[in-house]
């Protein structure tokens, strides 16, 4: 009987030591899993409020804006009227060094404003060396004799806008904009489309230079005469870059539908 009883006893010894140990792994296994829960929950916080935080940057940037809206937003109408005016110069120079006088110190004034520029390749390879401001009109009587008008006209014809130069508040937008973009914070999604607008503001220089190597040429058109030029407007010039340049609005639009869609902001609302 004994002999029958003692295997029964040793066998159940042993299930109890299997469950006991059984339970005591379980047990750790929850534990270690609610310390990690307990321990990593700071951490998680705290992303989630960068996130956030990064979220309200993009929608500082582009909520409620419209195409005028980011016209101004990089300086546009600036940007054109200063470099409308570097060719007017240059136009002045060649057309009419003396019947105009063109005031250097309110130029250096003007022109203050401008902290750099850009220019295409193509430009850059013709040319080898960063285009200096218009000559002076000293400078063109001193080293241009020339006062064929056929020859003055051949000449100009030749004339190219390859150097586009931009304001401090140009580039301040476009490094914010950079930084967005480069946010290991935001989606990766979301950060592409930020990328491909960082694109738009030079895309829109590229467009002015071209519009003023060709608007240079209507130059003799609209003005022929001396009085023509000092009642000159820009006005043609900004509408035909207005008209030719890239679309901020339409990408705009595709990253606040991402930031809606990915927050649910209207699930929220409601």
């Amino acid at each position: 009987m004994l002999d029958t009883i003692e295997p029964i006893i040793e066998a159940t010894k042993n299930i109890i030591n299997i469950l006991f140990f059984v339970i005591i792994s379980v047990v750790t296994v929850l534990s270690y899993i609610q310390a990690r829960r307990t321990f990593f929950a700071p951490i998680r916080t705290e992303t989630f409020k960068l996130q956030l935080k990064a979220f309200e940057e993009v929608l500082l940037f582009f909520q409620n804006k419209s195409e005028s809206d980011y016209v101004n937003v990089f300086d546009l109408h600036t940007i054109v009227s200063l470099n409308t005016l570097r060719m007017v110069d240059c136009y002045v120079a060649e057309f009419f060094p003396d019947e105009i006088d063109i005031d250097q110190v309110a130029r250096e004034e003007v022109f203050s404003v401008i902290v750099g520029g850009t220019m295409n390749n193509e430009f850059l390879k013709k040319y080898y060396t960063v285009p200096h401001s218009p000559i002076s009109q000293e400078e063109y009587k001193e080293t241009t004799k020339i006062t064929n008008p056929a020859v003055v006209f051949s000449r100009w014809k030749k004339y190219e806008h390859g150097y586009i130069e931009f304001t401090a508040q140009y580039v301040d937008q476009v490094k914010l904009l950079r930084t967005l973009s480069a946010s290991p914070l935001l989606p990766k999604e979301l950060r592409e489309l930020i990328g491909d607008f960082v694109s738009l503001p030079g895309a829109a220089l590229g467009t002015l230079e071209r519009v003023l190597t060709a608007c240079s040429k209507e130059m003799p058109t609209h003005c022929a005469t001396a009085v023509d030029l000092k009642k000159f407007s820009d006005a043609w010039i900004w509408n035909k870059f207005n008209d030719e340049k890239p679309k901020f609005e339409p990408l705009a639009e595709k990253i606040l539908d991402y930031v809606n869609s990915y927050l649910k902001v209207e699930d929220l609302m409601q």
